[in-house]
């Protein structure tokens, strides 16, 4: 296949003449082999390259090398430039014994060439990563209250179908596709909106105690039906009726890509009404920030006195909890312990609970500081379940505060990838470039989250950006964007801490003192309180805050090296304690 001088390969720019590899972050110019292996793979998207074609490629007859060893360090090389991993590729799969196959989207860069596609190049065939959608099924049944039972449906199909397809065809997270829950927008401008190949769409309809599920799989360019199908069955087999339909899309799209594919699980009959259950403690899980949170415990503890081996409930539940905690709305340490005991229960029952591991994970970073521990954790889910944004995002967060930069944005744009819409995503990923530094994109990020939704920009997306307004000397516009979300928020502790600091950074002593003794008077988490005694210059306080958020296990705490409001207690022998008493290096911090 021939393309123009430059074609896009995933998100790089390869100059063919120049041997260039253009991306947001730079240009780099290959080496011959490494390059020469791209160039192959590029003229056949899609298609295994054997081992012995591209060493007749790179090494003409006549040539005395070790073959074998030459062609593994400049494959190594290769996927180093393109930032790849071999066991997760995104870019470069190998085909064990036979050779490789270019799996990212190729297409002629823009205003390359003759700006078109090569003649008889397929999209669909070239584009081995493809993209899907999960539509909210439409409640039919006439009942609000039954709205739980399609939203419940749609996630776990969402989360069957991550399972299913693994790394090969990437299913958006539930977020972004919950958008378009009541929107008349056409097939081909939300595949737009969501960059997606394929919707899949349909509706529930319940009725007593059976249910009909009409599920209907959709092409987004030309807006081609690739199949329908309806099911009827008793509520008892709505589990299985999932499995169906994730298996025909897999079938659909790319039944060769996932020969060894794991059957789902089909629910026995006595577990109806514990799952029923279960989809209302998702419902409420679901619900914005932490709305929904003791709602979906309570019914995942229902769930669990009809089924007590129901493991998805459990895993639920932990991560439930784990989210108690990130939001400070429990002691940290006690509910983080039952979080644990909730994922090992499901663990012991099913250890392909994605979800599991991804709490257990959450366990071992915030409560036993145990970093390998959470670590694999996270790389377990990420392995049972590619296109789970949540498992990528928590990757992330480990990555971060370990100072492993590269790999964190990385993780997180993962994340983005599969829920691009996700304002909670969308605010992650500019966090772990404001730890990196790159001030910049955060204030991009941060106006983007906050235009795309005022209620949730006054919270998490207005602090950040004011954090990052401060590291680029505009204290004037930090102070600022806090008093107007302080305005519509009314004095939220976390709020007011980081105002006091802001207004120190502003040369406001007077504004910051008076702040603090209004702060006194709040339940205002310690690691936060910590950054408010930093900006008044009170070090001594700001160590005893810490040293308290370390002892309460305060979810923040281990932000401690990489956040750069804490630079100036960093020289004292004190940090380097704490750092060694949460197993981190005391100087991680890009700042």
């Amino acid at each position: 296949m021939e393309w123009a001088a430059t074609v896009r390969v995933g998100a790089f720019e390869l100059d063919l003449r120049s041997r260039e590899l253009r991306s947001a972050a730079g240009r780099r110019r290959l080496q011959e082999q490494p390059f020469e292996i791209l160039r192959a793979l590029v003229a056949a998207p899609g298609t295994v390259v054997t081992r012995e074609e591209l060493c007749r490629s790179l090494w003409p007859d006549g040539t005395f090398v070790d073959f074998e060893h030459s062609l593994n360090a400049a494959m190594k090389r290769l996927r180093a430039a393109l930032g790849d991993d071999a066991i997760e590729p995104r870019y470069v799969e190998t085909i064990p014994r036979r050779g490789y196959r270019l799996i990212a989207t190729v297409q002629p860069a823009e205003g390359a060439g003759t700006g078109g596609r090569p003649a008889g190049d397929d999209p669909a065939a070239r584009t081995h990563a493809a993209r899907l959608a999960v539509l909210p099924f439409v409640n039919l049944s006439g009942d609000p209250s039954q709205q739980y039972f399609s939203d419940g449906l749609t996630e776990e199909m969402i989360a069957q179908l991550g399972r299913l397809c693994g790394a090969r065809i990437g299913v958006l997270a539930r977020w972004s596709s919950m958008l378009f829950r009541d929107g008349v927008r056409p097939i081909r401008e939300i595949g737009e909106a969501l960059r997606a190949d394929f919707l899949l769409e349909g509706s529930v309809r319940r009725d007593g105690e059976r249910v009909r599920i009409t599920a209907r799989l959709v092409e987004t360019a030309g807006e081609t039906h690739l199949w329908a199908e309806t099911y009827e069955r008793p509520v008892a087999d709505c589990l299985s009726v999932q499995a169906d339909v994730a298996k025909r899309i897999a079938v659909s799209l790319a039944s060769e890509l996932m020969p060894n594919a794991r059957e789902m699980p089909r629910l026995d009959p006595a577990q109806a009404g514990a799952y029923q259950t279960y989809l209302k403690g998702r419902y409420h899980w679901n619900r914005p920030g932490d709305e929904g949170l003791a709602e979906s415990i309570a019914y995942f503890d229902e769930a669990l006195v009809q089924d007590p081996a129901l493991a998805p409930a459990h895993a639920s539940k932990a991560r439930a909890l784990v989210a108690q905690a990130e939001y400070y709305n429990e002691p940290a340490a006690p509910v983080l312990e039952r979080a644990r005991e909730a994922a090992l229960r499901s663990l012991a029952l099913d250890p392909a609970q994605w979800r599991a591991h991804v709490a257990l994970g959450d366990v071992h970073r915030l409560l036993d500081w145990d970093w390998p521990a959470a670590e694999a954790a996270y790389h377990q889910a990420t392995g049972l379940n590619p296109n789970s944004e949540s498992a990528h995002r928590a990757l992330a967060v480990l990555l971060t505060v370990t100072g492993r930069f590269g790999e964190a944005i990385e993780a997180v744009d993962r994340a983005a990838a599969l829920d691009p819409l996700c304002l909670v995503v969308g605010t992650s990923a500019a966090w772990v470039r404001y730890i990196a530094g790159d001030y910049g994109t955060v204030v991009e990020r941060c106006l983007h989250s906050i235009d795309m939704d005022h209620h949730y920009g006054y919270s998490l997306a207005r602090r950040l950006l004011s954090a990052a307004y401060l590291q680029t000397g505009r204290a004037a516009e930090a102070v600022q964007l806090l008093e107007l979300a302080r305005s519509a928020g009314g004095d939220e502790p976390i709020l007011l801490a980081w105002l006091v600091y802001a207004r120190a950074a502003m040369g406001d002593d007077g504004g910051a003192t008076s702040l603090m003794e209004r702060l006194a008077g709040t339940d205002v988490p310690a690691y936060h309180l910590a950054i408010a005694r930093v900006g008044l210059g009170d070090h001594d306080r700001a160590f005893a805050a810490l040293n308290l958020a370390a002892d309460r296990r305060d979810p923040a705490v281990g932000q401690l090296c990489v956040e750069p409001r804490f630079a100036p207690l960093r020289r004292d022998a004190r940090f380097a304690a704490l750092a060694r008493q949460l197993g981190l290096p005391g100087t991680v911090s890009s700042h």
